[in-house]
């Protein structure tokens, strides 16, 4: 097997992978966003919903 062929195979999975991951990669950033919104309110229970849908706006546009 030729060296350039290792490195091919090598290569696919992470590009498969990170396809994949798009979403789990989308709700991260959606989830990192809602507790920076909750944290800037000052950490206060009962805004979670509110903070949710305002991150996913943010992290969307």
């Amino acid at each position: 097997m030729a060296k350039g062929s290792k490195k091919e195979e090598a290569s696919a999975p992470e590009v498969y992978e990170e396809v994949l991951s798009a979403p789990e990669q989308q709700e991260e950033e959606i989830r990192r966003a809602a507790y920076y919104l909750w944290e800037l309110k000052g950490r206060k229970d009962g805004s979670d919903v509110e903070d949710w849908i305002e991150a996913e706006e943010i992290v969307n546009d």
